[in-house]
């Protein structure tokens, strides 16, 4: 995950897209996790031969909750908003109710003239072949796992990226460490910042302004969210993309929006420190591919976490 947060911050400061990056990610997280999921269902068709072979050697006995889930064609997320809790025996009883409602659509397959599907998986020089409502079942595992997979990979770039994006572009300004403060979750849900969705604050130079930062690496199709930050009045919006009729209305609220993907981003991030009186180095000409592998190099989160519990204290003795 390191080398890909430093090739996604290099992509978004060269205004490229980052995507293919965390695509690419995915791609080996399901081949990967697929090979895994495959060996058990060879396994435990090999070893039972019973009509609930399935059910009782791939949802009851698995040890791991998601793949208990995922053998049950479901995520955690959807159990969680049908149930509103996500234990084992919910995970388990609601995996055999989503298997037993795949054993009725099945029935209704062989009764009309549609594509059939079965599937046969080899393991060294053996195989298994399971009937059609084995294939619908592990056909209906595998599209569960790879949703869930893709869910988690987006969030958890998105979360460790924007902070390193964050303090990668404050040391390539060389804005001081003591002007800046990265707001992490574990502040947020404690109440330590009224703002739970800023991503960063920045003291100008006098300490008389205190500007907020927030940073979405989402683009054009995701503009509820880009309505939810302009609501929220931040001083500076750092996004992907953003519409003009977005930027237009930012700008009557005094939101500085900022496209990352738009040609000198970095330069025009230094010209809104410097409006605000807050001390930074202009920008040249900067080779990322040198500058950000070195910089997160020096990247603390647990330091910066203390900087931010130094920076509340002093500002609510």
């Amino acid at each position: 995950m390191k080398e890909l947060l430093s090739q996604i911050i290099i992509s978004i400061l060269e205004g490229k897209d980052y995507r293919p990056f965390v695509l690419a990610t995915i791609n080996k997280r399901f081949v990967d996790t697929a090979c895994v999921l495959l060996e058990r269902v060879y396994r435990a068709k090999k070893k039972d031969a019973s009509i609930d072979w399935w059910l009782d050697n791939l949802i009851d006995k698995s040890t791991n909750r998601n793949e208990s889930l995922w053998f049950g064609g479901l995520n955690a997320k959807t159990v969680h908003n049908m149930m509103g809790t996500t234990k084992r025996e919910v995970c388990i009883e609601l995996g055999k109710e989503n298997i037993r409602s795949l054993e009725l659509l099945i029935k209704q397959f062989t009764s009309g003239e549609v594509p059939r599907m079965l599937v046969s998986i080899i393991f060294g020089s053996d195989k298994v072949e399971l009937n059609e409502l084995e294939s619908l079942i592990l056909v209906n595992t595998l599209a569960a796992m790879k949703l869930s997979i893709q869910g988690g990979a987006w969030s958890e770039v998105g979360k460790k990226t924007e902070k390193q994006l964050l303090y990668t572009i404050f040391e390539l300004l060389s804005i001081k460490p003591s002007q800046y403060v990265l707001v992490f979750e574990e502040m947020k849900k404690k109440g330590l910042v009224e703002n739970r969705e800023i991503d960063g604050i920045v003291f100008s130079d006098d300490g008389k302004k205190i500007l907020q930062i927030e940073l979405k690496l989402l683009g054009i199709g995701n503009p509820e969210i880009a309505d939810e930050a302009l609501a929220r009045k931040v001083d500076l919006f750092l996004i992907d993309r953003l519409t003009p009729m977005m930027i237009a209305e930012a700008a009557k609220i005094g939101v500085e929006v900022i496209e990352m993907r738009g040609e000198g981003a970095l330069g025009k991030i230094w010209e809104f420190f410097d409006s605000n009186n807050v001390s930074a180095i202009r920008p040249g000409k900067v080779n990322f591919a040198v500058r950000v592998p070195a910089i997160l190099s020096k990247y603390d989160e647990e330091l910066e976490n203390k900087k931010l519990l130094r920076k509340v204290k002093e500002l609510t003795r």
